[in-house]
């Protein structure tokens, strides 16, 4: 079983944010990458702004108005079929 769990380096011992659920004393491999709020801030703005372009360089039709649920549950599957009123 892996788990990711964020710990603090602090006189000598990682200190676990939350319990892993491991038995005492159960050996374990540590895979340490240091945690920066800056550098998790950054890529976090970069991907909404990954987002966001993605999202002004894309075209959605919907051919039309939008369908009530039951216009829906009458569709077809051909694509932007025009559907009558129930």
């Amino acid at each position: 079983m892996i788990q990711v769990i964020a710990a603090t380096f602090a006189d000598g011992v990682f200190k676990p944010d939350q319990l892993p659920g491991l038995s005492e004393s159960t050996r374990v491999r540590l895979v340490v990458e240091p945690m920066s709020e800056d550098a998790d801030e950054s890529r976090r703005r970069q991907a909404w702004a990954d987002l966001e372009q993605l999202r002004q360089k894309s075209t959605f039709d919907s051919c039309g108005d939008r369908l009530s649920r039951d216009h829906l549950h009458l569709a077809t599957a051909a694509p932007c079929k025009e559907v009558k009123s129930v």
